[in-house]
């Protein structure tokens, strides 16, 4: 025998709500040729273009930027290419920029409708003990900022 339960919602208003964000510059950040011990610095501003507080990730997603870089040189770079996030004093994220990817841990990042817009700056650095074996590798890198709410 099945049983069957229904209830009735009464005084309840359905809304809709926008999760929306922008950032600027929307591109070129940072470009820089590095050597090992290279340190080079960018900032990206992120603002809360919807109607709600929101959360938000960022993901680095980064390929050989030339034809004389294969996939294989660039995820070298990758691996051997240090990156920090940050938000003011917070650090959202610090590691290999292969590892940059849907940070900081979840929920996210809030940015409430307050706080409006917010400097998150990017730092990497070549590690002085790279070696020759990332000598010569292009790597483009997108920064990808996911909102949710």
């Amino acid at each position: 025998m099945a049983f069957t339960y229904t209830a009735s919602s009464t005084g309840s208003t359905l809304q809709t709500e926008t999760v929306s964000i922008e950032v600027s510059p929307a591109s070129g950040v940072i470009a820089a040729t590095m050597l090992p011990g290279d340190s080079v610095s960018g900032t990206i501003n992120v603002s809360n273009t919807g109607t709600v507080d929101e959360y938000y990730f960022i993901t680095a997603d980064w390929k050989a930027a030339d034809d004389d870089t294969t996939p294989s040189l660039a995820a070298l770079l990758a691996y051997n290419l240090n990156v920090s996030v940050a938000v003011g004093g917070t650090d959202l994220f610090a590691g290999k920029l292969e590892d940059l990817i849907d940070r900081p841990d979840s929920p996210g990042r809030e940015l409430t409708l307050t706080t409006a817009n917010e400097d998150v700056s990017f730092n990497f650095t070549l590690p002085t003990d790279a070696g020759n074996a990332v000598q010569d590798i292009d790597l483009a890198i997108d920064f990808v900022f996911v909102a949710t709410s």
